[in-house]
């Protein structure tokens, strides 16, 4: 609720409170339907309502605003719940390879430390975007994540991935010739 009231409090326009007013609690009924849990539900009328600002100052005033949230709030909830399904795909695949590698042996926990510790002094050396575009990546995201989070275009995320997967072979053999 506090990203909702930080739209209308620097706001001073009757018509945007008013279809605020009038549409709140619908686009977040919807929404509760849609994902199931309320607070997301309320996180998720907030953007929708901040794209509307935003849609308002960039364009002529909307005809049909309910449309408009219905459509926003609908689509906002589907990328959420595809997100949830893809980070809960990650998870199970990464706590399914966490059991698998999980070292019976004190030589294979020993080995395995290692290793960490080489990744993790290779990592300290890139450069800070590479690193994080490598962990980032590494931790399940998207190239449309990738892309929000670092702020770049979608379009760039690839060729700065390769540029970091390079970089980061070229450092791991010069530290670990063998």
């Amino acid at each position: 609720m506090a990203a909702t009231e930080a739209i209308l409090s620097g706001r001073d326009d009757p018509a945007f409170e008013a279809v605020f007013v009038g549409y709140y609690a619908r686009v977040v009924a919807v929404l509760h339907r849609l994902v199931g849990d309320r607070a997301e539900a309320e996180e998720l009328a907030g953007e929708v309502f901040a794209r509307l600002y935003r849609q308002e100052l960039a364009s002529a005033r909307l005809h049909n605003p309910g449309g408009w949230l219905y459509r926003t709030a609908t689509r906002l909830g589907i990328d959420a719940l595809r997100a949830a399904r893809r980070r809960q795909r990650y998870e199970q695949a990464a706590g399914a390879a966490a059991q698998a590698a999980a070292p019976d042996d004190p030589l294979a926990a020993m080995l395995r430390a290692e290793q960490c510790r080489q990744v993790r002094a290779v990592l300290a050396k890139l450069k800070p975007a590479q690193a994080q575009v490598l962990m980032l990546r590494a931790g399940g995201l998207s190239y449309k994540e990738l892309a929000g989070v670092l702020g770049i275009k979608p379009t760039s995320v690839g060729s700065m991935l390769a540029r970091a997967e390079a970089e980061f072979e070229r450092v791991y053999r010069k530290l670990n010739p063998s």
